[in-house]
């Protein structure tokens, strides 16, 4: 969720040679013995950790010093902008050079670190050690965030779905019904009843404030991306032909009737946003909430706990902490809930040398312990409750701090995404040209139409370049039922 330069289509078309370039590596870098070697282990007595600048960061370096009193290890943690992380990660990789022991992984970069054999599969670490609990993870976020082709490559260490925040104070003002809090309640809680909302809202004066009917992501490449997708996906929009199911065709559907009636939908949402949106960035969008003059808006879990602030990570509460609250997000009318999940997970380099060690860390970063441990940290108002696993949710000390998490556990359980952000090899590509375009609708220079229809063409044009299109490789089944056999084989 950090901040992205934007991309004119030259430099795109650079980038999508970039990808082509990079398919090419893959076997390039030596096999890793698994766990279980016979090969013997030299004494560890640290271990290099690189993170992302993001919540979870914040929490972790405050208990990070456990591990090493536990483990007797001691962490080296060093935080990178996203940006930043890719383009060393890459670099380090190529090069073969041992950069860091565990990585932090987009999911979006998956594809690509595991085909590569950058990062060594999981899968043979939990099945030997059943202190994992592989159970105990909910299985959408694993098949979301952490399996390829039929392998665990990384653990989630911060879990995001998408739902609804909103003033609870003007919808009583206002006499609005409040968008329900179960999936069972949410029959009638549709896009066409969300959009509704947002127009009641805007422009009314609430208590001396004037309000934005919401407010959303507008910068391109990559926010506005990850927000517009969940709207899309709700609509019956998908990138491709076939995927993540096999046969794998990459053959474009991106310019479909489901794909233009979602786009103007967000470019009705962004007409009642301020007008400044257009170049917000995700904790742009995130934080402005919290100045007060916005009704409702649906974006990732963690401005759940985030918009309590009067700012990002500032630790001084926001005016409207006690006049807020968070429901389900929207369905389109006709289809079932499906929502975007995110998020960051981390992963084990297959250039490091220190792999049991390495193990040692995911696993207890990623435990149940380690995760109360973080979302129990008071600094910043308590800012940590992305979790990906079920025993969290019902822990009472968590739920006493984090009074939506009952919300937030029905919003992962309707999720999917591989559907919504599909993370194929070349993703990134892809999503350099989709956000341009969007963000072109948002301004007035395209419509709808024309700007799909501009995606689409040049969708095609980079899978064909990137030998994608006709796909002539392995597909994998990669469903949510693949994902859970491979948890039961795992963990029994």
């Amino acid at each position: 969720m950090s901040m992205q330069s934007a991309v004119s289509r030259r430099q795109f078309l650079k980038v999508a040679a970039g990808s082509a370039a990079l398919l090419g590596l893959a076997g390039c870098v030596a096999p890793v013995a698994p766990a279980g070697s016979s090969a013997p282990a030299a004494a560890v007595d640290s271990i290099r950790v690189l993170v992302v600048g993001d919540p979870f960061q914040f929490a972790l370096e405050k208990i990070v010093d456990n591990f090493a009193e536990q483990s007797g290890v001691q962490v080296n943690l060093e935080s990178l902008s996203y940006d930043a992380l890719n383009a060393r990660l890459a670099t380090s990789f190529v090069s073969g050079a041992s950069d860091a022991d565990v990585v932090t992984v987009d999911q979006m970069w998956n594809s690509q670190y595991y085909d590569n054999q950058w990062i060594v599969a999981l899968d043979d670490y939990i099945a030997a050690d059943n202190a994992t609990n592989l159970g105990d993870f909910i299985p959408e976020v694993l098949h979301s965030l952490n399996t390829w082709r039929g392998h665990i490559v990384t653990l989630p260490i911060a879990s995001y779905a998408q739902g609804v925040m909103y003033r609870t104070d003007v919808y009583e003002a206002l006499g609005l019904a409040a968008p329900p809090k179960t999936a069972a309640e949410a029959g009638d809680w549709t896009w066409d009843a969300y959009l509704e909302q947002i127009g009641q809202l805007d422009g009314q004066d609430v208590n001396g404030t004037t309000l934005h009917g919401t407010v959303v992501c507008g910068a391109q490449p990559v926010p506005v991306v990850h927000m517009y997708s969940q709207l899309g996906a709700s609509y019956g929009a998908r990138w491709f032909q076939q995927f993540p199911e096999a046969p794998w065709d990459f053959t474009p559907t991106i310019n479909s009737p489901e794909n233009i009636a979602g786009l103007a939908a967000y470019k009705q949402l962004y007409d009642r946003s301020p007008d400044e949106a257009i170049n917000y960035v995700w904790f742009d969008a995130g934080t402005r909430f919290s100045q007060g003059d916005i009704g409702a808006f649906f974006w990732w879990t963690p401005y759940f706990y985030l918009i309590k602030n009067n700012g990002y990570m500032t630790g001084e509460l926001s005016t409207i902490v006690e006049s807020y609250d968070v429901g389900m997000l929207p369905h389109a009318a006709g289809r079932d809930p499906l929502v975007s999940l995110g998020g960051w997970s981390l992963g084990m380099p297959s250039s490091t040398q220190k792999k049991d060690a390495a193990w040692q860390f995911i696993q207890w970063a990623t435990g149940t312990e380690a995760q109360k441990q973080m979302a129990l940290v008071p600094d910043y108002n308590y800012q940590f409750s992305d979790f990906g696993r079920r025993s969290l949710y019902a822990d009472a000390d968590l739920r006493a701090i984090y009074p939506y998490l009952d919300v937030q556990l029905e919003l992962m359980g309707q999720g999917n995404g591989k559907l919504v952000r599909p993370p194929m090899p070349i993703y990134t590509s892809l999503e350099a040209v989709y956000g341009l375009n969007i963000n072109q609708v948002l301004s007035g220079g395209l419509t709808p139409e024309q700007g799909l229809a501009t995606t689409d063409t040049l969708f095609r044009n980079v899978l064909q370049g990137n030998f994608m299109l006709p796909y002539q490789f392995e597909s994998y089944n990669d469903t949510l039922e693949s994902t859970q056999e491979l948890i039961a084989r795992l963990a029994g």
